[in-house]
């Protein structure tokens, strides 16, 4: 009889362990009860470049998650990046310094892959400076170790830092060129107009004739399918009466011919300086040159009010940095340039055109490039059953409390993916923006279980909602294991 019963009793062990398995690998294939998110990954041969200028290392550094937002691949400094104003080698590595050990800028460094950058007067040390200043090549030493350039790269050894870079691959190359408009520049000459700074200097240079050489090399026959030409000082503008390329004729006029002459694919250039943000634009035979200057991203000339005849945009005395997007298609490459605000992130400018420099459909164009800019902010409800968690919930007794965290979100999601990752049985389903969604195994019996999170980066916290795929009950699993998520979040 006791033989009868333990064999009963085996028998329905058996059928229940066999039963929790079968529902644990149909569990696998029930459609999970998530949110259903657009996909907010970067398009296919997107490349982002994020260029500023105008920086002042003793004020606030917290707009550096702004850009970061946009998820450049490469940040360009166009000058002014400290203010030092001196020849003293400790002050202007006190000043570089500071800034790279701001800890917002930190963070920023970590998430591009590269960092260029040229000076312009206030970081190179003498107030509209040129070629006479006695401390350039400290300057040239200090900038390059502040950008982190290796030390047998050829900058180190030239006279001067102008320099070359080539970033993406095939259709999607672009060659960042950033000329060095300080070191070889000829003196600046007294006005002759009215409330001008500075008068024409009519046979001045600004290169150079060992960088007008090396310039004409990386432009000739250049295989990039684009190419930004960095300039600290603007090159396009002729009418304000500061610092420009057109205090130096006959240097711009040899800069817009040896572009005519080699004619490289897609050019675009950039400069600083200003305090403010415009986009200028030239003809050259069948083709467009355009220029986006943007300068101001701790301060910026909020009065700003001055022609320009080869304008085609707004002029902006908001604090400002700029972004190009280049997409690979079909048609060749295609350019979104973005003059946006330091504050919020607004557009304050923009361009799109394709490889012949003429305009394309610009709300195509950023239609693709940004996908969805609104962020989630709301999580299922969960279901009546005992088996969820959420912080979203309006049910007290499956309510927790959302994961506070500190510094950007960019950084809070890296934490937390971090802190998943470490744990066992764990999948990453599905990223977009600021939604995550896991999948978890229970041990012994895998049972596949949801779990989502939401960052709300305003009042930086994270919310999440924990949910078993099938059954009634989970005996406190969902709450026990967020219990163990916060506390390696917290641990990261």
């Amino acid at each position: 009889m006791l033989k009868t019963i333990l064999k009963v009793i085996a028998a329905l062990v058996l059928a229940i362990i066999g039963g929790a398995f079968y529902l644990a690998g149909a569990s696998e294939n029930v459609e999970p009860d998530t949110l259903e998110v657009a996909d907010l990954s970067p398009p296919e041969g997107l490349m982002t470049i994020a260029f500023g200028s105008c920086n002042r290392e003793d004020k606030p550094q917290d707009f550096w998650p702004v850009i970061a937002k946009n998820k450049p691949e490469t940040w360009l400094w166009l000058g002014d990046n400290v203010y030092a104003d001196t020849g003293d080698r400790d002050q202007l590595q006190a000043e570089f310094d500071r800034q790279k050990n701001a800890p917002e800028y930190a963070a920023f460094l970590a998430s591009v892959k590269q960092v260029y950058g040229i000076y312009d007067d206030h970081d190179y040390g003498l107030n509209d400076g040129g070629k006479e200043w006695e401390h350039k090549e400290m300057a040239q030493e200090l900038l390059l170790d502040f950008l982190d350039v290796p030390a047998d790269a050829a900058v180190r050894s030239q006279a001067g830092v102008y320099q070359s870079y080539t970033v993406g691959e095939g259709n999607n190359s672009v060659k960042i060129i950033l000329l060095d408009t300080r070191y070889f520049r000829d003196a600046v000459v007294p006005p002759t107009k009215k409330g001008h700074r500075y008068g024409q200097n009519a046979n001045g240079d600004i290169l150079g004739e060992a960088q007008w050489a090396w310039l004409e090399k990386e432009l000739t026959n250049s295989p990039a399918a684009a190419h930004v030409i960095g300039s600290s000082i603007q090159v396009l503008p002729q009418e304000h009466g500061y610092e420009k390329w057109d205090l130096f004729p006959a240097a711009r006029e040899r800069l817009l011919a040896l572009l005519s002459a080699t004619r490289p694919a897609l050019p675009i250039l950039l400069s600083g300086d200003r305090h403010l943000a415009e986009i200028s634009r030239v003809a050259i035979e069948d083709q467009f040159l355009y220029e986006i200057t943007a300068s101001g991203l701790t301060h910026s000339y909020e009065a700003a009010d001055e022609p320009n005849a080869h304008r085609v945009s707004p002029l902006i005395g908001e604090k400002n940095f700029g972004l190009l997007h280049f997409l690979a298609g079909a048609s060749g490459l295609q350019l979104l340039a973005e003059v946006r605000a330091i504050d919020n992130n607004e557009v304050l400018a923009s361009l799109a055109i394709g490889s012949d420099t003429k305009p394309v459909n610009k709300a195509a164009l950023s239609a693709i490039i940004h996908p969805k800019d609104d962020m989630l902010s709301q999580l299922k409800e969960c279901p009546e059953s005992p088996n969820c968690v959420s912080t979203q919930t309006a049910q007290a007794d499956k309510k927790r409390e959302a994961i506070p965290y500190t510094g950007t979100f960019e950084e809070a999601k890296e934490k937390l993916k971090r802190a998943i990752n470490s744990m066992p049985r764990t999948t990453l389903k599905s990223e977009s923006g600021n939604y995550l969604h896991y999948t978890f195994k229970t041990f012994l019996i895998p049972f596949t279980d949801d779990v989502e999170f939401l960052f709300d980066e305003e009042a930086k916290l994270i919310h999440y909602r924990s949910a078993s795929r099938v059954g009634h009950s989970d005996l406190g699993a969902n709450s026990r294991r967020m219990n163990k998520v916060v506390k390696a979040f917290h641990e990261q």
